[in-house]
């Protein structure tokens, strides 16, 4: 028999016997010689002969771990491990059938390898009828079929099969080998056992091609290389399996750096990704009402700082879009603390998406994505279709869309809310301590002249300004004579209103976040945050007992967020009505009368976007059970204040006095204790952000101000 008929029998053979007849015996020269018998005009068929009870495709739930203990549960692993071997050798067939010009010993590679894989699969088919199962009892998928056929050399084999499919299975067969002995089903265990060992085999006769064949392309690097030569839909994540075989592939010879890349990839397997987008700068984009903002170098170096948090509201199966991928120093650390990422890139190349997230929608969002809305297909987890109808129908203008950005939306909001429910009073106050919205000057010195008369301060606000920007406290009406009448006056003239505020005694400042979804409003958990002396974000306290809070205060509390709660289902639907559907974020505050009662003030800022309020509650569910712990912003310049001459330094003394310790739990690894920075450290410009577990250390709080009664 020769070389070409036993692969024609193997591709066209319409037995089980035909797949697993054996490679003929012959040498490097024979194998040579018969070149010139090979046929010219193969054509790839539409799919490789089968038996008619192995024809039988379609969709199959893999066994659940939990199931393992049950021997049918076990057999329908293995059905699907020996569906994988026989696509794998009729690929192997078609490979030698269609690349006859491949080097003889390639070739002879390859029969090796197939003859290696016709052993798995008899030996997965005897083991699982002795498990009650037969092969065909399961419908089979073509999908390994339907990526390669198409093969166009060599080396796309290697990068497909040897460096794809059957690196994975490395992964797949450790894995299962060990759920399996933990059941008890040794002889399972020891089929694969012998699998693991044999891939690598076959994983390492593909890496030495790849890099032989690859060094012609010039001098990218191993894992550069396979990232321009893995065809779409197929990524690095089919490389890998429920856990990460680091040391085999070493053993294998793949260099540092591309285990290093693979284990800290993340994509989609298939789905989709949705993009993610941060554009701090939203609320100004809004204000402008036109594409075009650009932010002041501040603004941008910030940005690229803070672009990184999305990975904790994604999943790992989306991509965000970047300017500089982190470091995988970074990533890596995350990853083993339990936390995956998605992937980063500074580019869109998947034909299909099944969302876009910005952090806000805003003119220039929508100009930068409109031309993927084609792009754009419904899938679970995604955010296709009020994607599309922001990207085709939005309008931001005051009276519509934009008005949710404004901060006097929300005070006319609370006003009219607070008057409906005067019965409220003891709990949320008086309209008037809503605040006011004004057009004109004359308007303004009056407001600001009769708010002095009852309260100490006036907080004078822009509606548009994020992160407590565009704030301004002033005691005297003298005041508004200098720089702050000024401001007031440019405010204005430039967004159009003004807001004034009776200054109150501010206990502490909280924020929930809403979900609102097109027929409810979901609620998440309130949490406390902090903010610097200009009023900026610092940072929120973790869990549900990491209020700094007295006991009175708590207990009001408590209380309070019953009655808070149809509050933000009414606002959940105003914000409805007005078109959004989303994440949206809640900036409220505890405070104080003269006469010592509390009062929550229900709605200071309404976010229609995602926040870092929410960014703050993912992280935090990466904490252990009853780890208390904060998600701190430390700006760079503040670190000399505290001891420390660099970024490096800083990082190094914490990671060596707090490292991360975890505990698994399930399948899942929690956080104990210590710092983790949550963006990269390597890149930070202006600011560094880490999950702080209390409690220790108190040193990324210390500018905090005590909170007392």
């Amino acid at each position: 028999m020769t070389f070409e008929h036993w692969a024609q029998t193997l591709l066209f053979g319409n037995s089980l016997e035909e797949k697993l007849l054996p490679p003929p015996q012959i040498t490097l020269q024979e194998l040579e010689a018969q070149r010139s018998l090979v046929q010219t005009d193969f054509r790839v068929p539409l799919f490789p002969g089968r038996p008619s009870h192995l024809s039988k495709f379609g969709k199959s739930t893999f066994p659940a771990i939990h199931q393992l203990h049950l021997a049918e549960e076990r057999g329908r692993v293995l059905h699907f491990f020996a569906n994988h071997e026989l696509l794998a050798l009729e690929l192997m067939a078609l490979v030698l059938l269609r690349f006859p010009e491949a080097p003889a010993n390639f070739r002879m590679g390859v029969a090796k390898v197939i003859a290696e894989e016709q052993g798995h699969l008899q030996l997965y088919i005897n083991r699982m009828k002795e498990l009650g199962v037969e092969l065909g009892d399961i419908p089979v998928n073509d999908y390994f079929w339907k990526c390669m056929k198409d093969l166009s050399s060599p080396l796309d084999f290697t990068v497909q099969m040897s460096l794809t499919f059957e690196q994975a299975n490395l992964d797949f067969s450790y894995f299962y080998m060990n759920e399996v002995k933990k059941v008890g089903d040794d002889l399972t265990a020891a089929l694969l056992e012998r699998v693991f060992r044999e891939e690598m085999g076959h994983v390492k006769h593909g890496l030495v091609w790849f890099n032989r064949w690859r060094d012609q392309r010039g001098n990218e690097t191993e894992w550069e290389a396979y990232r321009q030569l893995l065809p779409y839909p197929l990524n690095p994540q089919r490389a890998k399996g429920p856990i990460f075989c680091g040391d085999s592939r070493k053993q294998i010879g793949f260099s540092e750096n591309y285990i290093r890349e693979l284990r800290a990839f993340a994509g989609s397997k298939g789905r989709p990704p949705v993009v993610w987008f941060y554009n701090p700068q939203c609320d100004q984009e809004v204000l402008r009402g036109k594409p075009g903002f650009s932010p002041s170098a501040p603004g941008k170096k910030m940005q690229e700082d803070l672009q990184s948090a999305l990975a904790f509201v994604s999943q790992k199966t989306d991509l965000i879009l970047v300017n500089q991928k982190p470091s995988l120093e970074w990533i890596e650390s995350l990853h083993s603390a339990g936390i995956e990422t998605p992937e980063f890139s500074d580019s869109i190349d998947a034909p299909k998406l099944a969302g876009i997230e910005p952090w806000g929608w805003s003119p220039d969002a929508v100009a930068r994505f409109q031309p993927l809305c084609e792009k754009l297909i419904a899938v679970d987890g995604g955010n296709s279709e009020f994607a599309k109808k922001a990207l085709r129908e939005l309008n931001f203008a005051p009276k519509d869309l934009g008005q949710l950005y404004s901060k006097a939306w929300s005070v006319q909001f609370l006003q009219t809310w607070l008057e409906q429910h005067p019965d409220l009073t003891p709990i949320f106050g008086n309209p008037s301590d809503a605040g006011q919205v004004h057009t004109h000057w004359d308007s303004v010195m009056q407001a600001v002249e009769s708010v002095l008369l009852t309260h100490p301060a006036v907080m004078i606000k822009a509606p548009f300004g994020t992160s407590g920007m565009q704030v301004k406290r002033i005691t005297q009406l003298s005041e508004l004579e200098g720089p702050t009448g000024g401001w007031v006056r440019r405010i204005l003239k430039t967004q159009g209103k003004i807001i004034i505020e009776p200054y109150l005694n501010r206990i502490a400042d909280l924020s929930i976040q809403l979900k609102i979804q097109e027929n409810d409003t979901i609620l998440l958990e309130v949490r406390q945050f902090m903010t610097g002396i200009h009023h900026e974000y610092r940072g929120t306290r973790l869990g549900a007992k990491g209020f700094q809070l007295s006991p009175l205060a708590l207990r009001f509390l408590h209380d309070a967020i019953q009655a808070w709660k149809p509050f933000l289902r009414d606002l959940g639907q105003a914000i409805r009505e007005l078109g959004y559907r989303g994440p949206a974020g809640v900036d409220a505050f505890l405070w104080r009368t003269p006469q010592g009662e509390f009062r929550l003030k229900p709605l200071v800022e309404l976010n229609p976007r995602w926040t870092m309020g929410r960014i703050a509650l993912e992280i935090e569910k990466h904490l252990a059970p009853g780890v208390r712990g904060a998600w701190a912003f430390l700006p760079i310049r503040e670190l000399p204040q505290l001891g420390y001459s660099s970024v490096q330094c800083f990082v190094e003394a914490m990671q060596n006095q707090y490292p991360v310790v975890t505990e698994s739990l399930g399948e899942r690894i929690r956080i104990r204790s210590g710092v983790l920075f949550t963006n990269d450290p390597n890149q930070a410009q202006t600011v560094l952000t880490a999950l702080v577990t209390f409690p220790n250390p108190e040193l990324l709080l210390e500018w905090q101000k005590p909170v007392t009664d």
